[in-house]
C-alpha cells in the first residue's frame, strides 16, 4: 500500500503474506519552528529555490553528513552540529577522521559534542535567518537550517495495532531473523525496521523475506553486505572495522593504498583517497575493506 493512500486495515481478514516496506520520513520535533523556508528537513532540502550563503545542519548522521559535504562543495559555508563526539560512529575511525579532516579543509565548521537547546527564527534588516542556541552557551547564526536528526517509519496510518504489531517511538517495526513481525504472516524490511537503512541491505532483506514467506531456500551473508555513504568524498565498506576487531580480541594487520600513489587517482585529481584492507594476522583471511575517495561505493 502506498503510504500516501494508506488507510487502517483489519488485518485479521487479510489472507496470505504481507511485506511492509513503506520506508521512512524525516523526523520532526514539535519544539522546532519548521517553516519549510529557513528551517526545514532533508525531505524539503531539494525544494529550495536558491543556494544559501550559510547553512547550519543539526544532526551528523548519514543524511546530515551527506548534505553537509554536498553543499560545502557548492561553496556554502556550513556549520555541522551533533551531540555525538565523532562523525558516523559505525564507520572505521581512520576513515571517519579522514572525512572530518577533508570537511574542515572545505571550510565546514564541526560542532561535535554540542547539543541544541533552542532554535530562534530571525527577521530583521539583514533578512530572514536562524539563530541556534547550544547548551554550551554558543550561538550560531545561519541563513538556513537543515534539521536532520533521523527518520521515522511511515507506519502511523497502517492500522498495525489490528494485527498485534506495535512500532517503537520512531515508527520502526521489530522483526526476527526472518524479517517476521509479531504477526508471523506479516514481514517488514528496509528503512522501516531501522539500521542500516541502505538500498543494498534493504533489497537483500526484501529478497530474504519473500523467500521465507514462500518457503523457498535462501542463503545470505549479512556480515558481508556493503555500505555506501554518498558524502564528498564517498565512503564505502564491507566487513569489520579495526575497532570491532580490537574489541573482539582478533589479531589483525592493515594494508593501505592511497589514491595519489596510482595513475588513476592522479588522473581524476583525487589525492586524498584511501583504500584500507584489514586481514587476520595469522590466517591472512580478509576481514574488512574500507574506502574513502572518488567512486568508493563502486569499488567495494
Amino acid at each position: 500500500i502506498d503510504r500516501r493512500d494508506a488507510v487502517p486495515v483489519e488485518c485479521r481478514h487479510v489472507l496470505g503474506k504481507i511485506i511492509i516496506a513503506v520506508g521512512t520520513a524525516a523526523t520532526k520535533s514539535d519544539k522546532i519552528p519548521f517553516d519549510h523556508d529557513t528551517i526545514f528537513t532533508s525531505d524539503e532540502m531539494l525544494d529550495q529555490s536558491r543556494l544559501p550563503r550559510t547553512l547550519a545542519v543539526v544532526g551528523a548522521g548519514v543524511i546530515g553528513t551527506e548534505y553537509t559535504t554536498i553543499f560545502a562543495a557548492l561553496g556554502v559555508r556550513i556549520t555541522l552540529i551533533d551531540k555525538r563526539p565523532i562523525l558516523l560512529d559505525f564507520v572505521d575511525d581512520e576513515i571517519a577522521d579522514s572525512l572530518a579532516y577533508q570537511m574542515r579543509e572545505n571550510r565546514v565548521t564541526l560542532r561535535l559534542g554540542e547539543e541544541v537547546s533552542s532554535i530562534e527564527p530571525i527577521n530583521d534588516e539583514h533578512g530572514k535567518r536562524v539563530r541556534i542556541h547550544l547548551e554550551s552557551g554558543k550561538q550560531i547564526v545561519a541563513e538556513k537550517l537543515l534539521y536532520s536528526i533521523g527518520r521515522t517509519g511511515n507506519t502511523h496510518r497502517l492500522g498495525l495495532e489490528n494485527a498485534g504489531i506495535t512500532p517503537d517511538d520512531r515508527g520502526r517495526i521489530k522483526v526476527n531473523t526472518n524479517f517476521q513481525t509479531a504477526a508471523p504472516n506479516i514481514y517488514a524490511v528496509g528503512d522501516v525496521i531501522g539500521f542500516p537503512s541502505l538500498a543494498s541491505t534493504s533489497m537483500e532483506q526484501g529478497r530474504l523475506a519473500a523467500c521465507h514467506a514462500f518457503g523457498l531456500e535462501a542463503h545470505s551473508v549479512p556480515s558481508l553486505l556493503p555500505y555506501g555513504i554518498y558524502t564528498i568524498p564517498e565512503i564505502s565498506m564491507v566487513g569489520r572495522s579495526e575497532e570491532e576487531l580490537t574489541q573482539a580480541n582478533i589479531p589483525y594487520e592493515v594494508g593501505k593504498a592511497r589514491y595519489r600513489e596510482i595513475a588513476r587517482g592522479q588522473i581524476i585529481g583525487d589525492n586524498t583517497g584511501l583504500l584500507k584492507l584489514i586481514f587476520h594476522q595469522e590466517t591472512h583471511e580478509l576481514l574488512g575493506v574500507h574506502v574513502i575517495g572518488e567512486g568508493a561505493s563502486e569499488l567495494v
